[in-house]
């Protein structure tokens, strides 16, 4: 049967439910459907729709918000022809005229824990002021600002700007030369002690807080960009500029961005795929994607083109090359993992200068590395997950990110992307998510296109549109089982939530509500069906149904063997009929027999399960267990039925291809998998066949359990790489293949809670935050 029923079953009171209902532990679902509800007054949906546009314009927009301690060693640089005045002078206006309240410079609004941040700008500003006699008032408001603010240089519990623990005590000697006044204390904050900092290991990428000590021609010659730029940092660069005055380069890269933001710089430049990798990742974590199909595709075919040109701008970030790879892999473009080779070792990796800078290229390459396909041509990915894994699993050991959004972040991606309910953290996602949240490199930055307050509404409001969709559609079950009699059938209502719980992420969108209530339909057919093969009918009454089908236009003639197997048939006939009539409206043809000879499929397997198996008559070979097994659990039956609901006509040749033969195969297997790795105990106890007793005829149980656990792998792969990568001359949809995907995604996600969950108020919990209770509570 299907997986994930006839589970543990818990109690779970909800008014929306009804009280006392119960629920599958393992019927977990994620986030999908998104739609207008009737009940949506026209002004709530006018604000919807405009946010919407809103942010459809944000795609153009590619800009960071101004870095104070950037553009402050801008303004240090002094002219091309007189060192005794500065290059760029709008830049010191900037400083003067965005002082904070407090007398510091920084990110504004700022943030309780970026108060070193704030100390690392504000002494920037400072010795750009200092540095050409200028802003006198503007100066003795930022000592004060240090002064009173200089416990937190050493607090742990504040987040540090990137090299902070070089550039911030060089600044401090650079003001003592220019006899600027710190009320600060001597603190052993030296240089030598921050090299030992493993985050600062490649220290040209902070080699502004070396100034005179570096070779400056060396690392011009070295980590110049095309652009112009050292490690495309405005700071870094303009700290060439102080000490070095002789690059051409280096000037034209600082006046292009003047040339773009007149008197400030961001921290970071070029900012476009930048801005567009993460606009994209944020719309998808958000659960809100689908409202932007067209731009996001625009930004991935120009981040696709940018890929296939190897563009220095992607490939000279760590963090820009994984997200790329990522996000280009999981939207069917065709990217090698070669491009990722020189992340495969990790002593490379930290001894490659100016590639390693903080914890967000582990991540953001540990989350790549998950996207493997092939087992031969993917091996940089395998290589790159496990040093990845194993470096952020000590960090999590020892405390050693840098705040608490830092560790959430690692211990979701050390969860692989496949057994993540998408709903529950798009919620969690949404919940954290904050117009003023911010990001950090040498200086803290946020994106106005990324954070902002048109998203957050509109992510909020999509959500509660999806909950009253789904909750619509939930009574629309309710009342199909209370039509069909489900009950008398030994089925109880619990199977009406669990069901539907079930369908959500394999088959989202508004648009597909019809092949979302099939596909919860068929899982509580299908559940009937086994209870009934398996347990409650007799040999006789289980060939008295299968004849039954097999005439379908003549069953009156056939008879009934018991009452059970009319009131099974008469369900069983009704409800087929329907749902036969509603894929002929959508298909324009008639597809009634095919799917009475998947029916007939299943339970004529069933019945040798039964007959032949159970009664320890024969001993299956693996590969008939497999292929029989994978069958019986609707691997088969219910994704083929569903694809005729999806809003594509799909030809009788295309179900019947090798393609879809394949799809229905590694699906199969990995339900099969999935469940009897799972069961193995209990069915071993029962007597009941399973794959690890069949493997256990000829290897231990422990090398069965391995053994199965590679098959697993090999076959999620396989079935990952059919839907990802497009066969040539394959005319099947791309939609059809991701039910598949989907199916095996939700089982992994499934099987995964089984610890999780082992409580009814947890279970319980999960539900109603994601289902039912508003975000705002």
């Amino acid at each position: 049967m299907i997986v994930g029923y006839r589970s543990t079953i818990i109690t779970l009171s909800h008014p929306k439910l009804g009280n006392g209902k119960t629920i599958s532990s393992n019927a977990i679902f994620r986030r999908s459907c998104r739609v207008r509800c009737s009940h949506s007054t026209p002004s709530s949906m006018n604000g919807f729709e405009d946010a919407r546009d809103r942010i459809r314009e944000s795609f153009g927009k590619v800009e960071l918000s101004p870095s104070s301690y950037d553009t402050a060693w801008v303004a240090m640089v002094p002219s091309k022809h007189s060192l005794n005045e500065p290059c760029f002078p709008q830049c010191l206006d900037w400083i003067i005229e965005n002082q904070r309240e407090d007398g510091s410079w920084g990110l504004n609004p700022s943030h309780p824990l970026l108060l070193k941040d704030s100390l690392s700008s504000t002494l920037a500003c400072l010795l750009a002021l200092t540095k050409w006699r200028v802003g006198d008032e503007q100066i003795k408001r930022g000592l004060g600002f240090i002064e009173t603010q200089s416990w937190a240089i050493d607090n742990k519990d504040q987040i540090s700007p990137l090299g902070f623990e070089i550039i911030f005590p060089s600044m401090i000697k650079s003001a003592e030369k220019l006899n600027l006044n710190l009320a600060i204390n001597k603190r052993d904050s030296t240089i030598k002690r921050a090299l030992q900092n493993e985050f600062t290991r490649n220290i040209e990428y902070m080699s502004e807080g070396f100034g005179e000590l570096c070779d400056w021609k060396e690392i011009i010659k070295l980590h110049q960009r095309q652009n112009g730029s050292l490690f495309d940092s405005p700071a870094t660069t303009a700290a060439a500029l102080i000490y070095h005055q002789h690059d051409k380069k280096c000037y034209e890269y600082l006046n292009s961005i003047l040339q773009q933001h007149k008197n400030w710089v961001p921290t970071m430049y070029p900012t476009k795929i930048h801005s567009l990798l993460c606009l994209v990742d944020t719309l998808q974590n958000l659960g809100v994607h689908r409202h932007f199909k067209s731009e996001i595709k625009k930004a991935l075919d120009e981040i696709y083109r940018l890929w296939q040109q190897k563009n220095e701008e992607i490939f000279s970030n760590v963090t820009h090359c994984a997200m790329a790879f990522r996000l280009l892999r999981i939207s069917y473009y065709d990217v090698s993992s070669d491009e990722l080779a020189e992340f495969v070792d990790e002593e490379h990796f930290f001894a490659t200068s100016g590639k390693y800078t903080s914890h967000v290229e582990i991540l953001e390459l540990h989350k790549a590395s998950q996207l493997a396909i092939d087992h031969e041509k993917d091996d940089i990915l395998d290589k790159i997950n496990n040093w990845t894994r194993t470096f952020m699993e000590q960090k999590l050991l020892n405390n050693g990110f840098i705040d608490r959004m830092s560790k959430k972040e690692v211990e979701l991606a050390l969860r692989n992307f496949y057994i993540i309910s998408d709903l529950a953290e798009n919620r969690r996602y949404i919940k954290s998510y904050e117009e003023n949240n911010f990001k950090i490199l040498k200086a803290a930055y946020r994106s106005p296109n990324i954070n902002n307050k048109d998203l957050f509404i509109f992510s909020i409001r999509d959500f509660e549109l999806c909950q009253a969709q789904h909750q619509e559609e939930l009574q629309q079950l309710k009342r199909w089982f209370e039509d069909c009699r489900l009950d008398q059938l030994g089925l109880s209502e619990q199977f009406i939530s669990a069901s539907y719980l079930c369908a959500i992420p394999i088959v989202p969108g508004p648009e597909l509500s019809d092949a979302r209530l099939v596909y919860a339909k068929y899982v509580m057919l299908l559940t009937i069906v086994d209870d009934h093969f398996e347990s409650f009918a007799s040999t006789d009454e289980c060939l008295n149904i299968i004849e039954l089908v097999e005439r379908w236009d003549d069953y009156a003639s056939v008879g009934y063997k018991s009452e059970r197997v009319k009131v099974l048939f008469s369900m069983f006939y009704k409800s087929i009929e329907e749902i036969a009539t509603i894929a002929e409206i959508k298909q324009g043809r008639s597809v009634k027999n095919h799917l009475i000879n998947l029916w007939l499929k299943v339970m004529k397997l069933m019945l040798m399960e039964r007959v032949e198996w159970c009664s320890g008559k024969t001993i299956p070979r693996i590969e008939e267990y497999l292929y029989v097994s994978s069958i019986t659990f609707g691997s088969r039956l219910i994704p083929l039925t569903t694809q005729y609901f999806i809003g594509i006509k799909i030809s009788k040749d295309l179900l019947e291809s090798d393609e879809i033969y394949g799809l229905c195969n590694f699906t199969g297997i990995v339900l099969r998998l999935l469940n009897d790795l799972q069961d193995s105990k209990r069915e071993q106890k029962e007597g009941s066949i399973n794959l690890v007793t069949l493997l256990m005829k000829s290897i231990s149980e422990e090398e069965a359990i391995m053994k199965m656990k590679e098959i697993l792998e090999m076959k999620r792969r396989e079935l990952f790489k059919m839907v990802l990568v497009q066969k040539k001359g394959s005319q099947l949809p791309q939609l059809c293949k991701e039910i598949f995907w989907r199916t095996c995604k939700w089982a992994h996600f499934t099987y995964s809670q089984t610890d999780r969950y082992r409580f009814p108020e947890e279970m319980e919990n999960h539900i109603d935050e994601v289902f039912y209770k508003p975000l705002n509570h």
